[in-house]
C-alpha cells in the first residue's frame, strides 16, 4: 500500500476534520455522539450489519452493502440515526492525508446535510421511498444532489478559495458526460461529479448570475446540451440560496425529472445517430 494508517490514527484525522468542519458550520455533531466502526473489503458485510444492529438496525433494510465489491471503493461511510450519529471507516484507506481529510469532510458533510436539509431532517426517509414514476424522479434527484452537495461542502469547508479552474476540469467533464445513459449504473454518480467539477471551478464559484456561469461552461466546456445545462442552472441556483443545503420536494423533483429527461434524450440521440450511420 502506498499510504496506510493505523486505527488512532484514522481516528485522530476523523475528529479534527469534524473540528474544521464545526468551526465553518457549528454542527451538533461531537465526540459525544458520533460511533466510529472500522472495516476492509474482506470484512465489511460483517462488520456493517454488526455496526446497524448495534447502532442503526434501520439500515439493514438497505440491500446494496451485499453487492460484491460494494466494500472495496468505500472510503467510509456515514450513518444518522435519532439521537447519534455514526461513520465506518476503511482501515485499509489507501489516500494521501489530504484525501482521507476530503473523504470525512464528505461524510461530515452527509451527517450534516441529512439532520438539516429539510425540517426534522431525512429527507430520503419522507419522500424516497416509494415506487411510481414521480417517486423514480424523487430518487434520482436526491441521489444525484446529495453525493454533488456533499462534496461541494467538503470542498467549501476545506478552502476558502476555488483552485480548478473549467480548463482543467474539461477532460473529466466530458468523460463524465459520455457516462450519462440508461444502462450504466454509474449515471447518477457521474451527473453528481460533473456538477461538483463545474460548481467548484473558480469561473462559476466566483460569479453570482448564471447567465455569466453559463457562458464560462459552454465557452470552455463545449457541451451545448440544453438538459445538461438546466439541472446545473437549477443547481447554480440553490447553490446561491440562503442556505443551500435545506432543500424542498420540489426542487428535488425538478432536477430528478430534468436528469431522467437528458437520459432519455441521450439515448434516443445515440441511437439515431448510431441508425444514420
Amino acid at each position: 500500500m502506498l499510504h496506510s494508517y493505523s486505527h488512532d490514527e484514522l481516528t485522530e484525522y476523523f475528529y479534527k476534520a469534524l473540528e474544521i468542519f464545526n468551526d465553518r458550520l457549528d454542527s451538533d455533531i461531537s465526540k459525544d455522539n458520533v460511533v466510529q466502526g472500522f472495516f476492509n473489503s474482506e470484512n465489511g458485510v460483517e462488520v456493517y450489519e454488526r455496526f446497524c444492529q448495534t447502532h442503526f438496525p434501520y439500515m439493514l433494510n438497505e440491500t446494496n452493502y451485499k453487492e460484491a465489491d460494494y466494500f472495496d471503493s468505500i472510503g467510509a461511510q456515514a450513518f444518522v440515526g435519532d439521537s447519534k450519529y455514526g461513520v465506518l471507516i476503511n482501515e485499509n484507506i489507501d489516500f494521501t492525508l489530504g484525501d482521507v481529510f476530503q473523504t470525512f469532510q464528505h461524510e461530515n458533510s452527509h451527517l450534516y446535510c441529512t439532520r438539516n436539509e429539510i425540517e426534522g431532517g431525512n429527507f430520503f426517509d419522507k419522500y424516497c421511498m416509494g415506487s411510481g414514476p414521480e417517486d423514480g424522479m424523487m430518487n434520482a434527484g436526491y441521489a444525484i444532489w446529495r453525493e454533488a452537495v456533499a462534496d461541494i461542502m467538503a470542498d467549501s469547508v476545506i478552502s476558502d478559495y476555488a483552485t480548478l479552474t473549467l480548463n482543467q476540469v474539461e477532460s473529466v467533464v466530458q468523460e463524465y458526460y459520455q457516462m450519462l445513459v440508461p444502462k450504466n449504473p454509474g449515471a447518477k454518480k457521474a451527473m453528481s461529479l460533473i456538477i461538483v467539477y463545474v460548481m467548484i471551478s473558480s469561473e462559476v464559484a466566483s460569479v453570482t448570475q448564471w447567465e455569466l456561469a453559463e457562458k464560462e461552461i459552454v465557452d470552455t466546456i463545449q457541451i451545448e446540451d440544453r438538459l445538461l445545462l438546466s439541472v446545473l442552472k437549477q443547481v447554480f441556483e440553490q447553490l446561491h440560496s440562503g442556505c443551500f443545503w435545506e432543500i424542498v420536494p420540489e426542487f428535488i423533483m425538478t432536477l430528478g425529472e430534468t436528469y431522467l429527461c437528458l437520459i432519455s434524450d441521450r439515448c434516443l440521440r445515440n441511437t439515431l445517430n448510431n441508425n444514420r450511420t
